[in-house]
């Protein structure tokens, strides 16, 4: 695999960290060198042809709401996590990336670990939106300095499904219960504050039209939505990497996936060093430390 830049083409501003610590969201544009997305590109193609490492959302929206589904093949909505784990290409972007200096500088931490990535794929005319949810709720993990980096490999707008954010929901102090990201159902024995209803155009809403190299970043008490991509001919392939920072512990949420490495009944761990609720995130195989300060680090 041939070197890959390490350092963000820009230091993220103090008016970004600002608009991150304020609306729960920023928007950082031409900060991740496109070598990234060229070198991710073929790995995504791969993961979302393969049913064993990605979700096809569109059958599971099918399965879980009340109409009947067409027997006509219709474009997919594909979604998969934890691909780190097993592709070194994945790997190398969540660890080696400017991803974690970039989440270290928005956190203000002196430690970054990494926590999952996930692939998000609409393709043209895919009917499939995304519900309001707030990530932390299926997150194992407690503390303020906890976000997702959201890297877009194509263009991206309303009509091919960007994300809406609802700025300062982050400060309300909840944590929302987990739903199936394509209807509002609940995760089966899942904890947390139901999901708000807001309206559409509430407008604490904030979407941003994004281009490769641009990388948007949310608190990981933020809600957020994705309309469904009404394109005709334009995908919507995102990845997403999720990071946490020093301060952060463990906290197993009932009903909410587990990683191999998580203690109890729920998870089962197969890790040599099962972490526990309470537990302060340390270096470990199943979440490792990718990025610490140093005198010239980005901010």
């Amino acid at each position: 695999m041939p070197e890959l830049p390490a350092e963000p083409l820009r230091a993220v501003t103090d008016a970004e960290v600002a608009t991150f610590r304020n609306d729960g969201v920023v928007h950082l544009p031409a900060i991740l060198p496109t070598a990234w997305l060229d070198h991710l590109a073929g790995p995504v193609e791969a993961t979302i042809a393969d049913p064993a490492v990605t979700t096809d959302m569109t059958a599971l929206r099918d399965g879980l709401s009340d109409t009947d589904p067409t027997s006509e093949p219709r474009p997919r909505f594909l979604s998969g996590v934890d691909h780190w784990r097993h592709d070194p290409s994945f790997a190398a972007f969540a660890t080696a990336s400017p991803l974690p200096a970039i989440a270290g500088a928005l956190l203000d931490a002196q430690r970054i670990h990494l926590y999952e990535d996930s692939v998000l794929v609409k393709e043209p005319g895919t009917t499939e939106a995304t519900v309001l949810h707030q990530d932390l709720g299926y997150f194992h993990l407690e503390g303020e300095r906890i976000c997702t980096t959201w890297v877009p490999l194509d263009d991206v707008d309303a009509e091919t499904g960007a994300v809406s954010y609802l700025r300062g929901s982050h400060r309300t102090g909840l944590v929302h219960r987990p739903n199936w990201f394509v209807v509002d159902d609940p995760l089966p024995g899942a904890d947390g504050e139901p999901v708000p209803h807001v309206a559409d155009d509430d407008p604490r809403f904030v979407r941003f039209d994004v281009r490769p190299g641009d990388v948007v970043v949310h608190h990981a008490a933020t809600l957020h939505r994705a309309g469904p991509n009404r394109s005709t001919d334009r995908r919507r392939r995102a990845v997403s990497v999720r990071y946490c920072g020093d301060g952060t512990t463990h906290l197993l949420r009932p009903g909410s996936p587990g990683k191999p490495h998580h203690d109890g009944p729920l998870h089962g761990a197969d890790s040599a060093v099962p972490v526990r609720s309470g537990d302060p995130v340390v270096d470990h195989p199943g979440c490792p430390m990718v990025w610490e300060r140093t005198v010239g680090s980005i901010r």
